[in-house]
């Protein structure tokens, strides 16, 4: 009973088997894949899109089985007619645009075939269509120096300065050509030639080219210019002396425009913006400087005109009370007047002509007359010893006034000078750090593009805005005009040590080598100072001049 069942269950497998021989084909195929991807004989073989077997084979309705069109892979042929379209790779190449030398190209060859005639019996009306990969020609090329890649069986195919679209009609053409078969050629990816970065940068190098990229994109890619920026000691004393460098330059606009609007109050003129103010600041920010510490000092100032008009009220009024004080002549005729009556009158009265009481009121009246004088005399006195009192605390005022402004000019310049001194410490600083002396240079920064042309490599001057090509050079050049300059100065320092060897050997014949030597030893050039022992150019320079200039100011005898 038992080998009954078994031999019926055989027979259904059986069955089952003839019914669903699209489930059995794909099975198979998936171990022939998994053969080949032991081997390493399988290139780049699109993502596997196993169906479920359900769906692998359906009832037709004449009753035979209908199998689904697949490639030797096990895939459904609409799958990878489908696949072919949206070119399955990280990054497919746009059909727009075009190949170049050194780029390299995954190409995936597959070949239309007629499936066998079915073995189970079934008629040649089951024959259906799939698609084979040819592994022998599928794989990466790498477009050669003459622009061309070359295929096994097809031999060379032109590529440079083509499009994707172009590239896969040619290799299809030549594909059907040799096999007689309509095939399907698929460009899987194009990775173009890398560009090169070579400078001071942190990692110069090769990086992979993106359509679109510029000098400064291949830049960043290096990670920028080589500062030397890493270390943390660096980034400390940078800021700090940064700070203080900023503390120092924002008391410095404050002190001089304050000593701007104070020494114009002292000569009475009006303020002048001083050069190093807008060396500083800018003209526009100077000007706002001045203009708002004379708005300040104005209340110092007005307060000083209003004592000023009153002492020149009192002194006004001293001069009136002494012109009219000293206005005596018509006291003097009183008296005078006077004392010639009471001269006559005395003579009266001795020779008893008048009486004493008479006598008495006449020398009453020339007494009176005498002490009006007096108090005149006295009140003119004071007068002037007012107006001199006046005038002196005018001129005192007027002294102190300028006194005080020269002691604050004086205090102010001195600030000054020590606040520049601070200043040029932090910039000499801040100067022989790497990093900030890498940031000043990254201003000299000048690109140069080296091109691969037909006619051989070019260079190419460039901004930083220059949009490279696949298999461009990006050169880093720092400081050129220095580097120039100090070549110009070695070589004219050497053809002048040549000439006066010259003219030393011509001059005295029999001496020539001591002469060579001398000549040597006098006119060898100096060893090329580097960037950093050179002195500062432009303001640093100004600055330090300024600086002295203001200390040598500040500590001369007055």
């Amino acid at each position: 009973m038992s080998t009954i069942l078994a031999i019926a269950s055989l027979a259904v497998v059986g069955v089952a088997a003839v019914w669903n021989w699209g489930a059995v084909e794909i099975l198979s195929h998936a171990v022939v894949e998994k053969a080949f991807a032991t081997l390493g004989a399988q290139y780049d073989r699109p993502a596997q899109a196993v169906p479920q077997a359900a769906a692998a084979a359906k009832p037709a309705s004449s009753g035979g089985p209908s199998m689904t069109p697949v490639v030797s892979n096990g895939t459904p042929a609409s799958a990878i007619a489908e696949r072919s379209k949206i070119a399955g790779p990280a990054r497919a190449a746009p059909a727009g645009e075009l190949c170049g030398i050194g780029d390299k190209l995954t190409i995936a060859f597959y070949e239309r075939v007629e499936l066998e005639e079915d073995k189970w019996g079934r008629g040649s009306g089951s024959a259906l269509r799939g698609l084979v990969q040819r592994p022998e020609l599928s794989g990466p090329y790498t477009v050669q120096d003459d622009g061309t890649i070359s295929v096994p069986l097809l031999g060379a195919i032109r590529v440079a300065e083509r499009s994707t679209l172009q590239v896969r009609t040619d290799l299809a053409e030549a594909f059907d050509q040799l096999l007689g078969h309509k095939g399907v050629v698929n460009i899987l990816s194009v990775e173009h030639a890398p560009i090169y970065v070579l400078g001071p940068v942190k990692s110069p190098g090769s990086f992979k080219y993106v359509s679109g990229m510029t000098v400064l994109h291949a830049m960043a890619l290096a990670g920028g210019l080589d500062r030397a920026a890493s270390e943390p000691w660096q980034k400390i004393e940078a800021v700090r002396e940064s700070l203080r460098r900023s503390g120092s330059a924002d008391a410095m606009l404050k002190l001089l425009a304050r000593a701007a609007v104070l020494k114009a109050e002292r000569d009475g003129a009006e303020p002048k913006i001083p050069l190093r103010l807008i060396d500083l600041a800018g003209a526009a920010e100077a000007a706002n400087l001045v203009r708002e510490q004379a708005d300040r000092r104005k209340v110092i100032a007005t307060a000083r005109i209003n004592r000023e008009r009153t002492l020149q009220s009192s002194l006004e009024a001293a001069k009136q009370d002494v012109a009219v004080y000293g206005r005596t002549e018509a006291l003097d005729d009183l008296v005078k007047l006077r004392q010639e009556r009471a001269n006559s009158m005395r003579a009266l009265a001795d020779r008893n002509v008048i009486s004493a009481t008479v006598m008495n009121q006449v020398q009453i009246e020339l007494t009176d007359a005498e002490q009006r004088k007096r108090e005149a005399l006295n009140q003119y006195a004071t007068a002037k010893q007012r107006l001199a009192t006046l005038e002196a605390e005018g001129f005192r005022i007027q002294a102190d006034i300028r006194n005080d402004l020269e002691v604050e000019i004086e205090a102010i310049e001195r600030q000054i000078a020590d606040n520049e001194r601070e200043y040029n410490i932090s910039d000499g600083v801040l100067n022989t750090l790497p990093a900030v002396r890498a940031q000043k240079e990254a201003n000299r920064t000048t690109y140069q593009v080296v091109r691969q042309t037909a006619t051989g490599p070019v260079a190419i001057e460039s901004n930083g805005m220059t949009v490279l090509q696949p298999g461009d050079l990006v050169n880093i050049i720092v400081n050129e005009g220095d580097a120039k300059t100090q070549a110009n100065s070695n070589q004219a320092n050497s053809s002048q040590v040549n000439s006066s060897q010259v003219n030393s050997s011509q001059a005295n014949p029999s001496q020539v080598n001591s002469s060579q030597v001398n000549s040597n030893q006098a006119g060898s050039p100096a060893p090329a100072a580097s960037p950093t022992d050179r002195p500062p150019v432009g303001r640093t320079s100004d600055r330090k001049e300024i600086g002295r200039a203001v200390a040598d100011q500040t500590t001369a005898p007055k």
